[in-house]
């Protein structure tokens, strides 16, 4: 397997454990010294990790699908929609019970076989928008 496929598959795995609700260890994926860059600003292992429990949480039917996955040398390149039920409060949001489906693209760097680096751009105004209007 080269570097580009193995590196995909990490990011399959990643996503599997996500539609499982991130049941499997974030240590099996994620470095230590991960560092996120987000509009949020940058975060880290743990912040990482509370946001994307939460998400599950309030979405416990989230599905994250793979609609394009492109390797290169380090990096992969993951274009994803996201589709769930708000079915728990979410970021002081009640559940509304709505539908949601928002896209997104994540740009993952990775070494010895774990996330360390990601650069998102996630459609968070459109997952707003279908939870409070």
């Amino acid at each position: 397997m080269t570097d580009q496929e193995s590196n995909k598959d990490l990011i399959k795995r990643w996503i599997t454990n996500g539609n499982r609700g991130f049941s499997d260890s974030f240590e099996d994926y994620i470095a230590s010294n991960f560092i996120g860059h987000s509009r949020r600003g940058l975060i880290g292992f743990h912040e990482l990790q509370r946001l994307e429990l939460a998400f599950v949480d309030a979405f416990p039917d989230a599905n994250y699908a793979i609609e394009d996955l492109i390797a290169e040398n380090d990096r992969v390149v993951l274009r994803v929609t996201t589709r769930g039920t708000h079915r728990k409060m979410f970021h002081g949001v009640a559940p509304t019970n709505r539908y949601v489906e928002f896209s997104g693209i994540v740009i993952y760097r990775i070494r010895d076989n774990k996330i360390v680096e990601c650069w998102d751009e996630i459609d968070v105004a459109s997952l707003w928008q279908q939870i409070t209007e």
